[in-house]
């Protein structure tokens, strides 16, 4: 359950603060490389990558705050969520001949900003959530 709660913790700091962060500042985004050529695209980061992403981690400290309720469930749809992501990042980078390569400065990082999230980020979640539902198959604190 400690490996449960403490990707819940990350994981609610994470999305949490990151949509928070978009919803008010929606061009931040553009550090990938994303251009705001209409006003569409600012609203779609704002409810996409602002709002949607803020109310997961809120969702996510639910897993927290009631873990007997909450907490595999959270932890199944991080897994499923986090799996999504690596499957479409790899998907994506084929199709589109797109570099696993990661490089650093300023001027490598939209290029190496989707292997850089999987690596770093997205596909060890989508192991470790895995692993942490698992592991609490059996725990009578959470069933």
């Amino acid at each position: 359950m400690l490996l449960g709660r403490i990707l819940l913790v990350i994981t609610t700091l994470v999305w949490a603060l990151y949509g928070a962060w978009l919803f008010i500042d929606p061009k931040g985004l553009s550090y990938i490389g994303l251009e705001f050529t209409h006003w569409s695209v600012t609203v779609e980061v704002v409810a996409m990558y602002g709002g949607f992403e803020f109310m997961i981690g809120v969702f996510t400290l639910l897993g927290l705050i009631n873990p007997r309720r909450y907490m595999r469930p959270v932890m199944a749809l991080w897994a499923l969520l986090y799996s999504g992501l690596v499957i479409g990042r790899i998907y994506g980078i084929l199709m589109w001949e797109g570099s696993f390569g990661v490089s650093f400065g300023p001027e490598g990082l939209p290029a190496s900003y989707n292997p850089g999230a999987m690596y770093v980020l997205e596909l060890p979640s989508a192991i470790l959530f895995s692993l942490a539902l698992w592991l609490t198959r059996d725990d009578p604190r959470l069933n």
